[in-house]
């Protein structure tokens, strides 16, 4: 063992910088629990298009007015149909949900897990026959007490089943009325899933790597966990200046990061009709703002031997982790630490408590990830998990 290892021993950094692989979990074929409303079929967007049939509304209803699961906006009128048999007709899933659920059946043990009027029981176990014939019928769930039910992930589009679940990994599909909920395991599509069952079950089995330059450090974990602090601690700019940091020779550099919300720190700020427009390579909305990553920013960086610092969410640290060398790194925080940074922030009373909430389940990410680092201390220029990185690429790589 040479001296540096020997001197990060004495200071206890080696015991509080967790590498994942020393987790004792393995998930070889997980048990997965699959929602069909808005999940795997379109629900609420056919009771849009039925509205808007039957009334004619001068602006048309849309999907995104559904902003809680409530749904107690102008576009309630859509409830009308939630028991309308010609609903149920056009449910359909699309086929690239058809060829991502077919992929999780290869892998895993898939389940449907579905909330539905008594009624249509009989309806909605014959959509799913008919859909995927392939299914064995007892692997249909019908019924509103999911967590009741214990799967390895759950996918759902409620929050509050989310939330409640005693899945290992609960999944957030996002949709318009939970567009709010932050620092939940999170998809935007199937695909999307596909992928993130895949890194679930790779990081349960496989060896962390050493890390080198250049690579991409995703920085995930709860709201008020610091990974801002983190990444200004390493990199010294808001993300606006990358360039100027490559051509000062520093190896920590944070890529350009585009958001909706003007003001937002650290972020370059685009309208939404541009941002949608953009061609991003990983875009994530989080507490209603749309936020996007450029591929050729951190190719760019990649490319002069940089380490590319980004604070992101799992699901995008996931999408870094196929395209580029990454390593994700779980940012841990002491949780009344965390309460008090929430607190304590300019954040509306929903978006606090959303945030709040979301903590406990975040948690779980850290089995997923790469390393887990310790946060606790953020006080004017000394940022402790900045110093486990540097600490930790020292240790790794024994050249930095």
């Amino acid at each position: 063992m040479c001296k540096k290892h020997n001197a990060l021993k004495s200071h206890g950094v080696i015991d509080r910088i967790e590498h994942r692989k020393s987790e004792d979990y393995s998930m070889l074929r997980p048990s997965i629990g699959i929602d069909w409303d808005d999940v795997t079929a379109p629900f609420n967007s056919i009771a849009i298009r039925m509205a808007n049939e039957k009334y004619h509304p001068k602006e048309p209803y849309r999907m995104e007015e559904i902003t809680s699961w409530a749904n107690e906006g102008r576009t309630s009128v859509i409830k009308e149909f939630y028991n309308d048999p010609e609903l149920y007709r056009r449910q359909i899933p699309t086929e690239e949900t058809k060829r991502g659920i077919r992929r999780l059946m290869q892998i895993a043990d898939v389940f449907f897990i579905t909330a539905v009027s008594p009624h249509f029981m009989g309806v909605r176990a014959e959509q799913i026959m008919t859909q995927f014939p392939e299914l064995p019928p007892e692997n249909i769930i019908l019924g509103s007490a999911k967590d009741r039910v214990h799967f390895d992930i759950v996918l759902d589009d409620a929050i509050h089943n989310i939330l409640e679940s005693k899945a290992e990994y609960p999944v957030l599909m996002r949709k318009p009325w939970n567009a709010k909920m932050t620092g939940l395991l999170s998809v935007n599509t199937m695909a999307e899933f596909v992928s993130l069952v895949k890194q679930i079950m790779k990081a349960s089995t496989s060896k962390t790597e050493k890390i080198t330059a250049p690579a991409v450090l995703a920085l995930v974990g709860p709201s008020g966990s610091g990974k801002r602090e983190i990444t200004e601690a390493l990199c010294g700019s808001r993300g606006t200046g990358a360039s100027e940091r490559t051509e000062s020779g520093e190896i920590f550099v944070r890529p350009v990061n585009y958001c909706t919300e003007p003001g937002r720190y650290g972020h370059k700020y685009v309208p939404e009709e541009a941002f949608d427009r953009m061609n991003f390579f990983e875009k994530t909305a989080y507490a209603g703002v749309l936020y996007g990553t450029r591929k050729e920013d951190i190719q760019t960086l990649l490319d002069q031997g940089k380490f590319a610092v980004i604070p992101v969410d799992m699901c995008g640290a996931i999408a870094m982790k196929r395209s580029f060398p990454t390593h994700i790194i779980y940012v841990a925080r002491d949780k009344e630490k965390l309460i008090a940074d929430i607190i304590d922030s300019d954040y509306d009373t929903e978006e606090k408590t959303l945030r709040i909430l979301s903590i406990d389940a975040e948690k779980r990410n850290r089995k997923i990830c790469d390393y887990v680092i310790h946060n606790d201390t953020i006080e004017g220029e000394r940022v402790s998990g900045a110093e486990e990185i540097r600490r930790l690429i020292l240790l790794e790589g024994e050249k930095y």
